[in-house]
This record gives structure tokens, C-alpha cells and sequence, in this order.
């Protein structure tokens, strides 16, 4: 069962999604457009060691709509839940917006991070597509929809009338529209805050790794920018922008063992 924590800033509320009784946290922060649910498919292969956290950012699922869109002042709301709800130390997991956030989370408070596993990072591609989050953001009806959520993909059955019916309604909700237009509109330009928080983590030796689609038609991966982040990079030959959905087999397990390797010391003392 979902679980909403209750001593948390109501702009970005958190919500247990495994392993109420485990010894460490991890937070798994969503990429544009989705919210902490788009994390079923593996937070509950990570639930029998780890109490698995999901947040919905300002503008997603059940969060509040009211935000600038900026990466500080969305990474502001994570790390107020952040600060109430974990004391100790904290794996993050990021996709896409998610994981611009990650890392400037870690930029901030790296003593409180244990690890950093990233799936198709913003900042750390090609560049976001403008027209998706654009055309995402004037969505209206489900043939709309549906052609610009297949671009996410390359398993276009993913893509069915229950994740359309849901995008829909999540973006008539008061402000969802101008909310996202306004990330949109950071996202453009978000390689320098991110080139900013890659040094940083860089210099505080915290380990990443990261996990990209080979076919991701959204942000594409740029080698130059993920080598200065340095540490394990997988791509996976047959997934789009979603790699965690799309062979969330594969995408488990190597968070399994990543996370294993680095949960050492993690518990707050």
C-alpha cells in the first residue's frame, strides 16, 4: 500500500512506496509530466532491503501547482520532504528532470548522499525536445495524447488508454498547464546548473551511475557530458526515454547490485 508521510511540505509530498521496515532509504524523484507512481515497476523489486520514497514534484501528481519551474526552486521543495522525512543518509534515483534534481540535491548536501543512479538525466544529453514538452503541455484529447506519449518509447503497447486517461486529467488540474510550461522553459536551458552540480559531485567522489536508452528520442545521451560525470554508464540497446519501464528487468537489477555496493554506513547514527 501507498503511503503519504505526513511532516513534509505540502508542495512536494513524499509517499512510501516499498519497504516500510527496511534499514535504508532511497528517493526516487520523477522526470517531467509523470509523478512518484512511475516508479512501480521498481521501487517494490528494492522494497525487501530498502524503504523506497517517491515524491511528486511542484506541477505533478498530487503536489501543488505553484512554482517559478526552476531547477533551485524545484530542488527547494524536495529537500524541505527530504530534510523532514529521511534523517540519515539517502540513495537518490532520478529520470530525466528527476535527475537534474538528484544532482543538485547532491550538489548541496553531499555528506547526506550515499549514491546517485540517473536514468537519461536532463542536463547530461543532447538537449531536451522542445516540441514534446511544448506539445505535452497543450495535450487535450487521447489521439494527441497518445502520439506524443509514443515518442517516450520504443515499445509503443506501453502506451495505453490507462496512462493516457491519467496524463489528461493530471493536466486539467488547476495551474498543471502553466506550471509545466514554465519547467519547460528551464529545461531549455539547464546544462549550466547541471555542469555546475556534476563538478561538485565530482569533487565530493559520490557515486553515480547512470542508465540511458540507446533510442531516446527525448534527451539523447552526449558522451562528453557524461564521461566529466564520470562512474558506471550502461545503455540499453532496445528502450527510448523510459529504460526503467521499458526493461525494468534489466534496469532492477542493475540498481540492485549498484545500491548494494554503496549502502554501507548509510543508517543515521
Amino acid at each position: 500500500m501507498i503511503q503519504t508521510a505526513s511532516a513534509f511540505a505540502a508542495k512536494a509530498p513524499f509517499r512510501l512506496l516499498a519497504g516500510g521496515d527496511a534499514d535504508f532509504d532511497i528517493l526516487m524523484i520523477h522526470g517531467f509530466g509523470a509523478d512518484s507512481l512511475s516508479w512501480m515497476a521498481n521501487a517494490p523489486a528494492l522494497g525487501s532491503k530498502y524503504r523506497v520514497w517517491g515524491v511528486d514534484l511542484p506541477g505533478h501528481g498530487e503536489a501543488d501547482s505553484a512554482s517559478n519551474g526552476s531547477l533551485a526552486s524545484l530542488t527547494d521543495a524536495v529537500m524541505a520532504g527530504l530534510a523532514a522525512t529521511v534523517p540519515g543518509r539517502v540513495h537518490l534515483v532520478g529520470h530525466s528532470l528527476g535527475g537534474s534534481i538528484a544532482l543538485e540535491i547532491a550538489k548541496r548536501v553531499p555528506a547526506k548522499i550515499a549514491s546517485l543512479a540517473l536514468f537519461a538525466p536532463a542536463g547530461l544529453g543532447t538537449g531536451i525536445n522542445r516540441a514534446f514538452t511544448d506539445a505535452f503541455t497543450q495535450l487535450r484529447d487521447a489521439a494527441s495524447a497518445e502520439t506524443i506519449l509514443r515518442k517516450l518509447v520504443v515499445r509503443h503497447r506501453l502506451i495505453n488508454q490507462h496512462m493516457i486517461s491519467r496524463v489528461l486529467a493530471h493536466l486539467q488540474k488547476s495551474q498543471r498547464r502553466e506550471t509545466l510550461g514554465l519547467i519547460a522553459v528551464h529545461l531549455r536551458s539547464i546544462e549550466g546548473p547541471v555542469a555546475d552540480a556534476v563538478a561538485a559531485v565530482v569533487r565530493s567522489a559520490i557515486p553515480t551511475m547512470t542508465i540511458w536508452g540507446a533510442l531516446d528520442q527525448i534527451n539523447p545521451p552526449d558522451r562528453r557530458r557524461l564521461n566529466a560525470l564520470g562512474g558506471e554508464q550502461h545503455f540499453l540497446t532496445e528502450a527510448g526515454h523510459l529504460p526503467q519501464i521499458e526493461d525494468y528487468n534489466t534496469c532492477n537489477g542493475l540498481l540492485q547490485t549498484f545500491l548494494e555496493k554503496h549502502s554501507q554506513h548509510t543508517v543515521a547514527t
